[in-house]
Parts: structure tokens; sequence; C-alpha cells
């Protein structure tokens, strides 16, 4: 099953340019954005909406808002620089593809993984057998949000690279994919372009230890963005 491309469309233009959107507008209140701005995530939709910072604070951990259709998307990103993730591992997940993000759905009630590509967010069919083994030798896994948070796997070109980042983080790297990808391969443009994502991603990131961590918060509950 195919991420809708309904919700890639503000991450990928018609003429497959990264999209620019200098007058968006808060998709709750109306309100003009600022270029940089929150996003809220639909869990049943899978859609990630623009908000204003005061729609934002209605859906701040442990908020009512926060308890109903949308979730806030959180800003922090960090990077398992002990997460390599062996063949041994790597296999016991069953992933057949090298960029992959997983993350906890409330609707699904599950653990879900996706591979973005060039017709976009692909979701994998398999069970994940191995997710369990993988939080119990690596506790901070089980600190994910659930919905907003993922931990994306690059195993692209020899890379052994994990972070877990907001939801929305995600989706700009599938609309990054889409938007570059040339003929069967993909070409030098996409190449360039996942460089330079992980290349920004690692420069945001904290760096953390992901044998190190707590236990995962009860679901549903939310967190502030300065949670670690």
């Amino acid at each position: 099953m195919a991420l809708p491309l309904g919700a890639l469309r503000r991450f990928v233009s018609r003429e497959g340019q990264p999209q620019r959107r200098p007058l968006e507008r808060c998709e709750l209140c109306s309100t003009l954005l600022l270029p940089t701005h929150r996003h809220l995530f639909a869990p049943e939709r899978r859609q990630v909406l623009c908000v204003c910072e005061p729609c934002a604070l209605l859906f701040r951990a442990g908020s009512q808002a926060g308890q109903g259709q949308y979730r806030l998307i959180p800003e922090r990103y960090r990077w398992l620089r002990d997460l390599g993730l062996t063949d041994a591992e790597w296999e016991a997940l069953g992933l057949p593809v090298n960029l992959v993000y997983l993350f906890y759905s409330s609707p699904a009630g599950r653990m879900l993984a996706f591979y973005p590509g060039p017709a976009g967010a692909t979701e994998s069919l398999l069970s994940l057998n191995g997710w369990q083994g993988l939080v119990a030798r690596y506790p901070r896994l089980g600190a994910l949000l659930p919905d907003v948070e993922a931990l994306l796997i690059n195993r692209v070109r020899g890379a052994r690279e994990a972070y877990l980042v907001p939801i929305d983080a995600c989706y700009r790297l599938t609309g990054l994919i889409r938007a570059n990808w040339r003929g069967l391969s993909g070409g030098l443009e996409v190449e360039q372009a996942l460089r330079t994502f992980f290349e920004e991603l690692q420069a945001r990131a904290e760096i953390v230890t992901a044998a190190a961590g707590r236990a995962a918060p009860a679901l549903g509950e939310g967190e502030d963005d300065t949670g670690s």
C-alpha cells in the first residue's frame, strides 16, 4: 500500500521541484504562516497539516486537543550513532529495501514500515517480527512517540545510519526522492539530494545512544519537543 499522494503534495510541485508556498495559511484558522512553522499529523489519514504557533499550542503535550484527531509533530532530531544494525539485526526485520522509516501507528495498532521512492512512500507488508528484539537491545527505540516520530534507517551505498526524526522529515525525504528521481535507477540528482538531506540531518541532530534510553510513554501520550 502506498502513502496517499495527497499527503506528499505540499512537498513536491507539479514541475517536480520542491514546493515553495510563500503564502501558506494555517490549515486550522487560515492565518498567514511564517516560512518556518509547526506541523500537525492526522494519524487516520496519515496527513501532515501546516499550522500557526497559536494553533500548535493547543496540541501541546497533555492538552485535551492533543488527544483528538491531530497530533503535534515534535521538532527534535536524534542521531543514533551506536545503532549500526548488523546484518543479522537487519535480516531479522525482514526489510528488503535499504532506505526505510518505521513508526507506531495508533490506528493500525502496530509498527509500520515505509519505503520512500519515486512513486511515493510504499508500505511494507512484512510483519516486522524482529522489532521487539531490537527494542530490547536498544531501549531508546521504545521511546518513539506514536504516530509523529519515526526511526529512519539509511543503508544506501554501504551507509549504516539510524535516526529518530519527526514524521514530517520522512515525508520531506519522500518528496525529495520524487522530485529528483530520473529514469529507472534514479540518477545523479537523487543521489545528491539524498546526500544533502542526510548531511543536513546530521548537522542538526543531537547524538544520542540507542542502547540507553527510557521506557516508551503510554500510547497516545505526548511529550515536550525537548525530551530526549
